[in-house]
């Protein structure tokens, strides 16, 4: 549904703009109040497209240009506020002045270009296309339509998409971003907040951004970059989740509740499995601390190359032993301890256990005579229980005295 805004010209013209956008006809309304308030006390002048090239002002006074037919304008000096009602492709070239104000008609494809400046986008509509850089502050709002929006430079940018397909490339400013639609956004050197609560779906490739996306009902995917990353996942039900954490470490990732795979970047990192679904924990790099605490699906957690500590939920998780020194919590549901050929080769601490015979050790890619091999190498030291590997991996049962044998193995 289509609702309209009315300003009143200078001459006592009527100026209408369409907005398919509840979000942006209550912006636009405040704006075209803003702009009567400022007509009607002479503060601001309307001049049209059609009456030849608009006057000088005099000092005080601020311009408004109507662009109903021109196809291509460049505000004019002291000129801050253009109202775009021309259908089809219009645009519209920023003076570089403070607080630019642009208000486009749904039926118009609106493109909007500044190198400097400040100031507010709305966009009734239509496939927007809207680049702003330098050093300023900007709002920049738009429709339905598929939108390429850049916030450039070190501009600190709040970029409320619309419902369609849109492409968000970010500088190295501090930038908020709602996601409605089906979005993909760049990121650049800055930082980000991502709100995905209301998004259909999202792809968001960090580059260097430090970012913090709270995700919704929609699916969503992000490679986070050299940058440090924080996701929250949305506890109602969510698409498919596919998320890596940056290179610069300290990743805090949290599923929401739906199909997930998380993915450490760099070290201290922090990788959450959450609700009933099954879940992927994968550890990067670095030390890693992987948890299934809050979870009840039969999630996978994958050790790496670090210090990583693997943390079990209420499900029948596996745990996949790696490179590094892995120390695993196991849960409340089934275990099952994962060790693949050529992929393994850590020392693995196992805690909690309080019944051996729920121990399910699967080995992949050892050969025949694998788990005979297993039990003969057992030994009992301290009160814990070691088994060694062909490839070195060594895996302590803490607490358990116990020989296992071969209904321990999968």
């Amino acid at each position: 549904m289509v609702s309209f805004v009315t300003v009143q010209g200078s001459s006592q013209q009527t100026i209408q703009l369409g907005f398919d956008s509840k979000t942006n006809f209550a912006l636009a309304q405040q704006i075209a109040a803003l702009v009567n308030a400022g007509v009607n006390d002479g503060a601001i002048v309307t001049e049209f497209d059609t009456a030849g090239p608009p006057p000088t002002l005099p000092g005080g006074v601020s311009g408004a240009l109507v662009q109903t037919q021109s196809p291509i304008e460049l505000l004019p000096t002291g000129y801050t506020i253009d109202l775009v009602t021309k259908p089809g492709p219009a645009v519209v070239l920023g003076n570089g002045a403070s607080g630019e104000t642009i208000l486009s008609d749904v039926s118009t494809d609106l493109t909007f270009l500044a190198t400097s400046g400040s100031g507010t986008v709305v966009a009734g509509g239509g496939n927007s296309r809207i680049s702003v850089g330098g050093s300023g502050d900007w709002s920049i709002n738009t429709g339905a339509g598929n939108d390429i929006i850049a916030a450039l430079g070190a501009v600190n940018a709040t970029i409320s998409a619309g419902r369609g397909h849109n492409a968000i490339l970010l500088g190295s400013g501090n930038d908020l971003i709602e996601s409605t639609g089906k979005d993909t956004i760049f990121g650049g050197s800055g930082s980000a907040t991502i709100d995905a609560s209301g998004a259909h779906s999202d792809f968001v490739e960090g580059n260097g951004l430090n970012l913090l996306f709270l995700g919704g009902a929609g699916s969503v995917t992000i490679f986070g970059g050299s940058g440090s990353d924080t996701y929250i996942g949305s506890t109602g039900t969510t698409g498919r989740q596919l998320i890596e954490g940056g290179s610069a470490g300290n990743n805090y990732l949290l599923a929401g509740d739906g199909r997930a795979t998380l993915i450490g970047g760099g070290s201290g990192d922090q990788l959450f499995s959450y609700g009933s679904h099954r879940q992927d924990l994968i550890a990067g790099a670095g030390n890693e601390t992987l948890s299934a605490a809050l979870s009840f699906g039969n999630d996978k957690l994958k050790a790496g190359a670090g210090q990583d500590l693997l943390i079990g939920g209420f499900g029948s998780d596996t745990f996949v032993g790696g490179s590094g020194s892995a120390t695993i919590s196991a849960g409340l549901g089934g275990q099952v301890f994962e060790f693949i050929n050529h992929a393994a080769g850590g020392t693995d601490l196992v805690q909690n256990i309080f019944d051996p015979s729920t121990i399910k050790i699967d080995l992949d890619g050892y050969g025949t005579g694998a788990v005979a091999k297993a039990l003969a190498s057992q030994t009992v030291s301290n009160g814990s229980l070691t088994i060694g590997l062909a490839d070195g991996t060594q895996i302590t049962f803490q607490d358990v005295t116990s020989l296992l044998n071969k209904s321990n193995f999968t």
